[in-house]
Formats: C-alpha cells, sequence, structure tokens
C-alpha cells in the first residue's frame, strides 16, 4: 500500500525533487518491510519471494485482502493458517498475484516459493490428518436396517447429524455422545418390534362408505347446513370446491380412527364443471385439529366426465389418524355450493382398509426360520447370531466375535428369559455395537475386499452391501476393473439409487434446505405446497436425468431441457403442460431457463422469503459449481440489510460495500454471478421489476393470484438490473451470458463436483494433498466427453476411493 502510495506521488508530480524523496522513502520501506520482519518460520525460498512480490500490499493493519504476511506466521498445523497459505498458493498459481499491471516475478522463483510451500502444505496435512472413524448418519442407519433384516421400519428420535463440507457422510462431523447411544438404544428396539411383531395380531379395518351416506348417517346439524352451501348433494356422493377449509366431518373419510400402520384406500371421484382435469389433494394423521403428526398423502388428477378411481397407499404415523381429501386451485365457495359454476371433484364410494402390514412379519420369519421357540436350542440362537453378524457388520466375523453375543443370549436364559426375549438381547447388542454404527474400512493402504464394498454401497445407496456385493468381496475379485465397473452399473440402476439422488442433491444443492424460509405471502401470493414439491421433483428428476445417459456435466449450468408438471410449467411461463404429471420439456433458444442455476428450487434455497441477495447467490455459485469458496468476511464487515420498501436496491448498497478495501477483493468475485441472478425472484420467478410493500407505486395487473387466489397486496418496485462484469474483464448482459461463461470451463465444472462426489462418498474433506488424485479423475472424466456416469465410474475407480 505505501509503494502504491509513493508511485501515485511520483505520477502527479514528476519533479526530480520528488522523485528523489521518493526512492529515498521506497529504500526505507523495503528496509522496513525486508525478510528480517517476516515471522521467521517462514521458508526462505517463500519469505524472498514474499519480500519482493507481496508485502508492499499485504502487510500492517490494513492489508489488501485481509491476508498479513508479517502477522500470519507459517503454523500449518492450524487450519485457518493453513486455509490462508492455500489461498496464496492458489492466486499466485492462477497468475491473479501479482496484479497484472504490477512487475511480474521470475518464473523460477515463483516455481521454487509454489514447490516449497506445497510441499510444506502436505506435510503439514499429513501430520494433521488422523483417522476418524465415519458413523452411520441417521438415514443409513435407516436404510441398513430395513436391508438388513427386509422390514419397512421407520426409525423415530435418532440426533440430527451434523454437516461438515456440505455433506453428512464426513467422518468428522459423525461423533457419537451419550445422548446419541441412549437413542440408538431405543432406535434398536423400534426395529426389533418391527422384525419380531406385537405379541397378537392387530385389529384391521375395512371402511367402505361414502361422504353421502355420512351425512345421512350422522345427521349433523352443522354439516347438513353445509350442504348446498359448500358442498353439492348428488345421487353419487358430494362434490367439493374446497381448496381451503373444509368441515371436520368431512375429513374424517367417515369417522375413521386408524390404529398405526399402513393403509389401502381408493376413492371414486370426477371433476365437474371443468372440460380438463382438476387436482385433489389428499392429506393423512391428525388431519383435524394439527395438533400431532400430518403430512402430504399426494396430488392426483382427476379427469372430467367418467368416474375415476384414485388408489393411493400411505403409513400414519400415530393412533388416532384420519385422511382428508381437499380440491386444488379451485375457487372456494361457501354459500352457494348447489349453484356455483367453477370446477369442482364429486367423491362418491370410499374404502379404506388396514394396516396392511403382514402379521406375523415376514421378517420374523426370515429371522427365525421354522424353529419352535418353546423347544429351541443355544444351538438355534448360534445360527441365527452367525448368520446376522457377518450381513451387519459388512465383513466376515470371527468366532470369538460371535461368542461375545451368544454369551449375552446364555446369561439372558440363566435368567429364565424366554428363547425370543433372551435372543432379542443379544440383536440389541448388535445394533448398538461399533461394528455396526462405525464403517470397518480396513487394510495396508487401500481398503479390504468387504471395506470396498461397502464405500461403494453407501456411496450409492446409503445402504449396507447386498449379496451379490458380499459374495465378491468374500471371492476376492470386486476390486478387479471391469468387475466394479459393472457393479457399479449395476448399482446406479437399482431403485435403491434414488437414495444418490435425493441425498446428494439435497447436500450439493441445498435442496433439503427447501422448507427452510416460507416466502412472504404479500409479496410472493402465488407460492404453495405443490410449486415447492415441484420445485424439488424438477431438479431430481433433471439429475437423474443427466447421471442415466450420461451426459455432460455442461448440462448443469446451461441445458437445454428440463423436467416439468404443470403447476411448475406454469410458474416459468411455459406452456403446453399440463397436469400432475412429470415430463421431459424442450426450453425456448431465447428463454432465461437451463440448467441448475435457472431452476426454482435452487433460486429458493439460495435466498430468504421476502428478498434475494446478490451476495448470497453469487457465493453458492462459487462454492457449489465453480469450486471457488470464498473466505469469511471480516469479522468488522456489517452486513447488508436490504431496503424492503424498495427506495434503493442491494446493487447500490453493494457499490458502498465494495468501496472498502476489505471487501472488494472478494466481492469482485462473488458479486458478478450474484448480480446476474438478480433476474429470478426468491420463489425461482423471472422478473424485470422488484415487489414492494412500499405505500406508494404501481400495482401489478392482476387482482388475485393464480392458484391459490389470494389478494395481491405488492407494488411494483424498481427495475431490476441483472447485468454484470466478471473480475476477467467479461461481460454479462443476461442469464444466458452466465450460463455460457460457466460452460465455457467444463474442466472447472468437473473438478469442483469430483470434489464434491469424493466428499460425500469417502467421507472425509478433500485435503490439498488429494489435489493430484482429482486431477487424474478430472482428466479421465475428459477424455469422456466429461459425461456423468463416467465420472462417477472414474471415482470409484480411483486410488482415492480405493483408499482408507
Amino acid at each position: 500500500m505505501i509503494g502504491n502510495t509513493i508511485l501515485q506521488f511520483l505520477r502527479a508530480t514528476g519533479s526530480r525533487i520528488a522523485t528523489l524523496i521518493a526512492c529515498v522513502l521506497l529504500l526505507q520501506t523495503s528496509l522496513l518491510l525486508s525478510q528480517d520482519n517476516l515471522p521467521k518460520d517462514i521458508p526462505d525460498s517463500i519469505a524472498t519471494f514474499i519480500d519482493s512480490t507481496c508485502v508492499s500490499c499485504h502487510q500492517g493493519a490494513e492489508p489488501e485482502g485481509g491476508l498479513a504476511f508479517d502477522q500470519l506466521g507459517f503454523n500449518l498445523a492450524n487450519e485457518e493458517t493453513a486455509r490462508r497459505w492455500i489461498l496464496a498458493y492458489d492466486r499466485v498459481l492462477a497468475g491473479e498475484m501479482p496484479p497484472q499491471q504490477e512487475t511480474r516475478p521470475d518464473r523460477k522463483a515463483v516455481s521454487q516459493c509454489l514447490e516449497t510451500l506445497a510441499s510444506a502444505i502436505r506435510v503439514a496435512e499429513s501430520q494433521r490428518n488422523d483417522v476418524v472413524l465415519r458413523r452411520l448418519n441417521r438415514d443409513e442407519y435407516q436404510n441398513t436396517v430395513r436391508d438388513l433384516f427386509m422390514v419397512d421400519v421407520q426409525i423415530h428420535g435418532l440426533p440430527e447429524d451434523s454437516s461438515t463440507d456440505g455433506f453428512d457422510t464426513v467422518g468428522e462431523g459423525l461423533a457419537v455422545s451419550a445422548e446419541a447411544m441412549t437413542a440408538y438404544l431405543q432406535a434398536a428396539d423400534q426395529v426389533l418390534d418391527a422384525v419380531l411383531g406385537s405379541p397378537v395380531a392387530p385389529v384391521r379395518i375395512l371402511h367402505e362408505t361414502n361422504l353421502l351416506d355420512q351425512v345421512d348417517w350422522q345427521g349433523n346439524p352443522q354439516l347438513e347446513s353445509q350442504i348446498g352451501k359448500m358442498f353439492r348433494r348428488t345421487a353419487d356422493g358430494l362434490v367439493i370446491f374446497q381448496s381451503g377449509y373444509c368441515p371436520t366431518n368431512l375429513v374424517n373419510f367417515a369417522r375413521l380412527r386408524a390404529p398405526a400402520g399402513t393403509y389401502r384406500g381408493t376413492l371414486r371421484v370426477r371433476a365437474v364443471q371443468s372440460d380438463k382435469p382438476v387436482t385433489l389433494r389428499i392429506y393423512g394423521g391428525d388431519t383435524i385439529v394439527n395438533r400431532r403428526e400430518r403430512h402430504l398423502v399426494g396430488y392426483y388428477d382427476v379427469p372430467p366426465g367418467e368416474w375415476t378411481t384414485i388408489e393411493f397407499t400411505d403409513r400414519l404415523v400415530e393412533p388416532g389418524g384420519t385422511f382428508q381429501p381437499k380440491c386444488y386451485g379451485t375457487r372456494d365457495t361457501r354459500k352457494e355450493a348447489d349453484t356455483w359454476p367453477e370446477p369442482g371433484i364429486e367423491i362418491g364410494d370410499i374404502v379404506i382398509e388396514g394396516p396392511i402390514e403382514e402379521w406375523p412379519p415376514a421378517a420374523r420369519g426370515r429371522l427365525l426360520g421354522d424353529l419352535n421357540e418353546e423347544t429351541a436350542t443355544t444351538l438355534d440362537a448360534r445360527r441365527i447370531l452367525e448368520r446376522v453378524l457377518p450381513r451387519a457388520f459388512r465383513r466376515p466375523v470371527l468366532p470369538t466375535e460371535s461368542e461375545l453375543y451368544l454369551d449375552l443370549f446364555t446369561r439372558a436364559r440363566s435368567q429364565e428369559r424366554s428363547f425370543l426375549s433372551a435372543l432379542r438381547i443379544s440383536l440389541k447388542a448388535i445394533l448398538c455395537s461399533p461394528e455396526f454404527l462405525f464403517f470397518h474400512e480396513t487394510g495396508e493402504n487401500s481398503l479390504d475386499q468387504h471395506a470396498l464394498a461397502t464405500r461403494l454401497s453407501y456411496f450409492l445407496w446409503s445402504s449396507m452391501p447386498d449379496q451379490e456385493l458380499t459374495d465378491l468381496a468374500n471371492a476376492g475379485t470386486l476390486k478387479t476393473p471391469e468387475i466394479l465397473r459393472a457393479q457399479v452399473e449395476r448399482l446406479l440402476t437399482s431403485p435403491k439409487a434414488k437414495k444418490f439422488n435425493s441425498n446428494f442433491t439435497g447436500q450439493w444443492l441445498g435442496l433439503r434446505e427447501i422448507n427452510f424460509t416460507e416466502p412472504d405471502a404479500n409479496l410472493y401470493p402465488e407460492f404453495d405446497e405443490l410449486l415447492r414439491i415441484s420445485m424439488v421433483r424438477e431438479t431430481e428428476m433433471f439429475f437423474q436425468e443427466i447421471l442415466q445417459h450420461n451426459l455432460s456435466l455442461v448440462n448443469f449450468v446451461d441445458s437445454k431441457f428440463t423436467f416439468l408438471n404443470g403447476r411448475l410449467a406454469s410458474h416459468y411461463g411455459i406452456t403446453g403442460v399440463e397436469g400432475q404429471a412429470f415430463r421431459k420439456v424442450s426450453l425456448p433458444a431465447d428463454g432465461p431457463r437451463g440448467g441448475l442455476l435457472t431452476q426454482a428450487s435452487v433460486l429458493k434455497v439460495t435466498a430468504n422469503g421476502t428478498y434475494t441477495s446478490p451476495v448470497l447467490r453469487g457465493v453458492w455459485v462459487l462454492q457449489n459449481i465453480i469450486g471457488q469458496p470464498t473466505p469469511p468476511p471480516p469479522d468488522n464487515v456489517g452486513s447488508i440489510e436490504p431496503d424492503i420498501r424498495g427506495a434503493t436496491t442491494l446493487r447500490e448498497q453493494l457499490a458502498k460495500h465494495r468501496s472498502l478495501d476489505s471487501c472488494a477483493t472478494c466481492h469482485r468475485t462473488i458479486d458478478p454471478p450474484g448480480f446476474a441472478l438478480e433476474c429470478f425472484d426468491p420463489i425461482g420467478g423471472f422478473r424485470t421489476e422488484y415487489r414492494t410493500m412500499a405505500a406508494e407505486g404501481r400495482r401489478p395487473e392482476i387482482g388475485q393470484a393464480p392458484f391459490t387466489y389470494a389478494w395481491v397486496r405488492y407494488r411494483i418496485g424498481q427495475p431490476v438490473d441483472a447485468t454484470a462484469l466478471m473480475h476477467d474483464g467479461r461481460s454479462i448482459e443476461s442469464i444466458q451470458d452466465l450460463r455460457a461463461i460457466i460452460a465455457s470451463d467444463p474442466e472447472l465444472i468437473s473438478r469442483t463436483l469430483t470434489k464434491k462426489l469424493l466428499t460425500y462418498a469417502v467421507g472425509r474433506r478433500i485435503l490439498f494433498s488429494d489435489r493430484p488424485a482429482v486431477e487424474e479423475i478430472v482428466q479421465q472424466t475428459r477424455k469422456q466427453n466429461y459425461g456423468f456416469r463416467s465420472l462417477v465410474h472414474s471415482i470409484v475407480q480411483s486410488t482415492m476411493f480405493q483408499q482408507q
């Protein structure tokens, strides 16, 4: 900074006296900031380079970019110190530092400095990188007990998993507390209850009724009074028009108060007063007072004219649950149903049956076989445990290990417990053991066959290996490249691979946060539940299409297609798509949509319910697509609060923010993609103007929001400026330009996604020393035209995936 000031002084004066003074000042400055004033632990080659190239800007109380080499030190065992040195390494390697307008350093000095720094970072990481045991996360636990016993059980009470580097599969964030162990004891009981079943058969319901019968049978004055107002009586049932409120007695599906369990339901329905399908939605659980569990069963298209049958299967988690039908996207009436001219749904016969779970459970038979519990012996218990243990531990089990669990059984029997009660103690101990709860990743340098089978299975299925993977591991052939490739293909085509889609996209793209904020109903009255569900479904189907057909990773940022249903297509302003079914849709060549950055799910999770932030969206793009994570802002820099009344835009406020030297370095990279995405509002709608709740201003042309029919109260604010200038000088005039700029570097996209997938798959942070392995995977993927499926294969075949 001092050097820059002197140079400015020279240019301004041009006099010999000024030049002489400046030379003296430069000499004094160079002495003041000499290598002797840098921390002593910095290696000589690095210190020399910094002294000659960097300290004029990066020193003192207000250094450029917040990086002061005279204060940083070289304790690379400290993660924050290491992060800063890695940042400096990357900036110099990319040629961004020193800045282009400054004198370029000698290439040999640059190379020597970077080589020394890289070597020091790798050594520090090898000393700091202790092996961390990786635990099954909640979802993996749920899937594992399902596949271990082949039983459908919903586990409740396990604590939330921590996220590290964006994923809940990283061992570092999966510690086990005393509270968690108590939860695992309770979870084991839930599993064994589902496997062994209740002592007596549950009461089953076969409820056949009609809403019309319910009205007549009950003689309920409150409900009877609504006939002709909210509902229309017909010869076959009732016509409902309500998207919102429904009276209590109707939602019961004829006084159904069901015990917990899974139910199958059918409804005879048809749309009335409509030439196209009307949407029916069904809720389950406590649909009356909403004091307990309540959930969506589904949305269904009901065609007009002929009667059709809607079928659903749903699990009621708590006893006393009911089901509730509602229209969707229709206008309510509360006083003139008999003459109401708008669309509705006629509901006829209703059948609810369940619980439909087998009793005794099939899992019980698979566990116990045909043994007689009254005459079963210790030998029978041994056989059961020896069959369960290798699958539970996901590896061969030593005789001494099985003896430990058999000893628990024999002790329990000696206390006069029944055979089944004693066996349950042993099984519960297995489900709470470290060998079950943690990954057993052994081998000298690379994983052994069973550990590799486990890693592969949890990568693509979020569950334990099946019998085919286990057999290959037992035979010692799984690591054969051809066999491993065939297994990846098999796992990816299995229905279980849906977990890879939902779990990876849910964390990489932040889709799990889709419910974290609720959009302001005054500003965005068109937002509703179906739109939110449709947002996530689009992204998951888009991800699956690219994976299934091995399409280029470039599609993630610039595609010519997406997947839409009628609700989402309407939100995007795309015509010709109706109904609840999703389908592949070609996007207009001149339209704003294409790729993840323009999908409503991503746009919603990168905003809050009221406004968008170019900073938040810009950081998201850098971290998740471009792979350039940004450092945290300085402690003394406050956040920017938008003017919700619309007097100023965030762009205007950020212009002042960027004038601060401590902010400008990062914001020149962060802001451009964020500004380009300002053409999308917090719920992913395309916009050319902001919305505001100001008292004055132009009102929109529509009086009620589509689908929700809520009154529109917002006003039109200032125009949106979505133009930007990238830090390298490239201009962004529209969202299409941003997509094209990022898509022009498929290697960058590939590198970012490789790191994300590796973090998710191997369960640890990706370190500086992993970069050569990452680059090897990227280059292999480049040879396969950056195909997404090819990338998954390259990761599984990599040394990094197959190492501890």
